[in-house]
């Protein structure tokens, strides 16, 4: 509208139309009549003076409808600010040639909850997710990349081949979701749901079964499910060698089913654990998907260890566990030949290199740089793969050990030097194996397949029938035990000594029967294992004391001098690992004296030739220094003399004569019996009652030694019977 129209419409709304105050400014005086061009003027001046006033125009219907309209329109923009923002945007899209927008927005949950894909719905615009979940957008149409932005960060989608855009982000907690392409395309408010830890509670204390293996009953549940559960064993008294990695988890399988309530009971074997056998606190943990434990109260008990009657097999276990209870790193030392090159305080040095001959560096020299129990497990193994023959280990065995042998020689890493455990394990199994009669053999078949039909409930026929193999495997083995000299009835050693008849067998067989066909399975699987204790103490026990070198029961002076040595040097560990005490200084005293008195006996003992007498005076001298340790308080120090003591000892028997060598035959290269010919008189079986009654003995000291509020002390001293029984 110009200047001229607009005065038009003034004067229109003011009634001066013919005045024109405005736009007949521009009129023009005619020539002649100044009177009438004066009379104009003034009613211009008039009329331009109404113009002052306002104007006020007349209202009509359509305007109160209107000013209705545009007060809906306010109330709507303040109660939807964010709508109203849409509602008042412009859609520049078509501008830049994007065509209508495809939009579809997914969601994956993490792997480990289990969920599948959620898809997001515009109409829906509150939507919960696992927290971690990925949220991908795909959209069709857009000329440029969209933008999607979520409460943790944004992503601008990416061009695929086709044609479409897209892209992801992580929701790691909650808040808005957008989607902008000039302008929001799509929205959501998005709740982020955190995952909780597991929850763990034990519905009994952790004990030890008549096996030898950790009942653990629990009770667990997951908002998502649990991933795995373990067992966390550390010991009390940490070893050396363990300082720093002594936590070991053993994992407890989640496949048996569990619960309505998510109860469950397991049964874990740790008969090869590098514990095995020391006082340990136990805890029960389970692990959801994002890698959450829950734990229960540590509780104090001893870990079972195997019972092993092969000589050899507990040689080689005994080794083991010196290599997986040293976790020290291997040291670098420099090679030999390395100081010939070092820089000398006093000037350089002519050396003539033609002199010294070639210089070479033996990498496979054994043991370079390895912690202590790794060098003394190496020792060990060695000595015992040069004794083998006397051992008769087969062909395929004195190859396996040759292999762990020359394994631990190479070892450069902590790492390297474990690798060989699972060898000498699977060794000390097979070697026990191998001892069992086929009667033996037959027995333990058909326990484990009755053990088995009990934990899946099978049917009492089936039952009743793996019963019976079982009792014609126990018949089978009676019988080779009266073959060797032995009875069913009584017999070994003592004919007038208790024994255990074949009625008891079959009274614990009658019950065990009765238990598993009436359903009665925890009665049948506990009373299987007493069965198996009582099979247990049907093997030949070992040759008697009278068997040995002097035929006096005693063995010969060495023999006797390594045995009390054994038993001073175990003393001294104990007193290592035991904390101060009043008493502390006397028990050191005391085993001062006994250690020079065992050097004084020693030394008061003739030898029988030049090697004995040198091996001798080096066990003297060792013993010596391990008394002066005692004394100042240094028992580690006591302990590692004893042990060259005692190796000096055996040194000594294998140079004297044969009448003195006894421990030379009778014993492996650290001190355990070798496995001897049984003409089956030495078999000692025990009475039924008799038996029975040792071992409810026996459970009730485990029972009470799992218990946490007892003292250490009594402890010790439950531990000490145990050991002894």
């Amino acid at each position: 509208m110009d200047e001229h129209a607009a005065g038009l419409a003034l004067e229109r709304a003011a009634g001066l139309e013919e005045l024109a105050p405005l736009t007949g400014r521009d009129d023009r005086r005619i020539s002649g009549d100044d009177a009438l061009w004066s009379w104009h003027q003034r009613q211009l001046i008039e009329a331009a003076g109404k113009l002052s006033t306002p104007v006020k125009p007349p209202l009509f219907w359509h305007d109160g409808v209107k000013a209705l309209a545009l007060a809906a329109a306010l109330v709507l923009c303040l109660a939807r600010p964010e709508a109203a923002g849409r509602a008042l945007s412009f859609d520049l899209s078509p501008l830049v040639g994007d065509a209508d927008l495809v939009v579809e927005v997914w969601a994956e949950p993490p792997a480990y909850t289990g969920l599948p894909l959620i898809r997001l719905d515009r109409l829906q615009p509150d939507v919960k997710l696992p927290a971690g979940s990925r949220v991908t957008a795909r959209v069709d149409g857009p000329r440029g990349a969209p933008i999607l932005k979520g409460p943790s960060g944004a992503a601008r989608l990416s061009r695929l081949e086709g044609g479409s855009w897209q892209g992801s982000i992580t929701i790691s907690k909650s808040g808005s979701l957008t989607l902008d392409r000039l302008g929001t395309r799509a929205h959501w408010q998005v709740e982020a749901l955190i995952d909780q830890k597991p929850v763990l509670t034990l519905t009994q204390p952790v004990r030890i079964d008549p096996r030898g293996r950790l009942d653990i009953a629990f009770q667990a549940s997951d908002d998502y499910g649990l991933s795995d559960a373990f067992v966390r064993i550390r010991p009390v008294r940490v070893p050396e060698g363990l300082r720093g990695h002594e936590v070991f988890e053993t994992p407890i399988a989640l496949e048996t089913g569990a619960d309505a309530d998510g109860a469950r009971r397991v049964f874990v074997d740790v008969a090869d654990h590098p514990l095995t056998g020391l006082d340990v606190t136990v805890e029960v943990g389970v692990r959801d998907g994002a890698d959450q434990a829950s734990l229960s109260q540590p509780q104090k008990l001893i870990l079972p260890q195997r019972n092993w009657t092969n000589p050899l097999a507990a040689a080689l276990q005994e080794i083991r566990l010196l290599i997986l209870r040293e976790a020290r790193p291997f040291r670098r030392p420099l090679p030999r030949f390395a100081t010939l090159f070092a820089p000398q305080d006093t000037g350089p040095v002519a050396i003539d290199v033609a002199s010294l001959g070639p210089i070479r560096l033996d990498l496979t020299e054994p043991s370079i740089g390895a912690p202590p129990g790794i060098a003394e497990a190496r020792a060990k193994l060695t000595a015992v793969s040069q004794t083998m023959a006397q051992m008769g280990l087969s062909d395929l065995g004195q190859l396996s050990l040759h292999y762990a042998v020359q394994l631990l020689s190479l070892a450069r890493t902590v790492e390297d030097a474990h690798g060989v455990a699972p060898i000498l394990w699977q060794m000390a199994v097979q070697i026990e194996a191998s001892s069992q009669t086929p009667a033996q053999e037959k027995i333990a078949a058909a326990r484990d397949a009755l053990k088995q039909a009990l934990e899946q409930g099978a049917s009492p026929e089936e039952i009743q029938q793996l019963t019976q193999e079982l009792r014609e495997a126990v018949g089978e083995r009676l019988q080779e035990l009266a073959e060797q000299g032995a009875s069913g009835q009584g017999g070994g050693s003592d004919p007038s000594g208790p024994s255990i008849t074949a009625g008891d067998l079959e009274d614990q067989l009658k019950q065990l029967e009765e238990s598993g066909s009436g359903g009665q399975r925890q009665d049948a699987l506990t009373q299987l294992d007493q069965l198996d204790q009582l099979l247990e103490n049907l093997q030949p026990g070992s040759p008697s004391a009278g068997s040995q070198a002097d035929g006096s029961g005693q063995g010969s002076g060495l023999d006797r001098l390594m045995q009390e040595q054994r038993a001073l040097s175990d003393e001294t560990g104990d007193l290592a690992n035991s904390p101060p005490s009043s008493n502390t200084d006397r028990n050191r005293e005391d085993l001062a004296n006994r250690q020079d008195g065992l050097a004084d006996l020693l030394e008061g003992e003739p030898a029988s030739g030049e090697a004995e007498g040198q091996n001798r005076q080096q066990a003297a001298q060792a013993m010596r220094e391990a008394a002066r340790a005692l004394r100042e308080g240094r028992p580690e120090e006591a302990q590692e003399a004893q042990t060259r003591a005692l190796q000096a000892l055996r040194q000594a028997a294998a140079s004297a004569p044969q009448s003195q060598a006894g421990t030379g035959q009778d014993e492996d290269p650290i001190g355990r019996p070798l496995p001897q010919r049984d003409d089956g008189k030495a078999t000692k079986v025990p009475d039924g009652v008799e038996k029975r009654r040792a071992r409810d003995v026996r459970d009730e000291l485990r029972r009470r030694q799992a218990e946490p509020d007892r003292s250490p002390q009594e402890r010790d001293y439950i531990d000490r019977l145990l050991q002894d029984r």
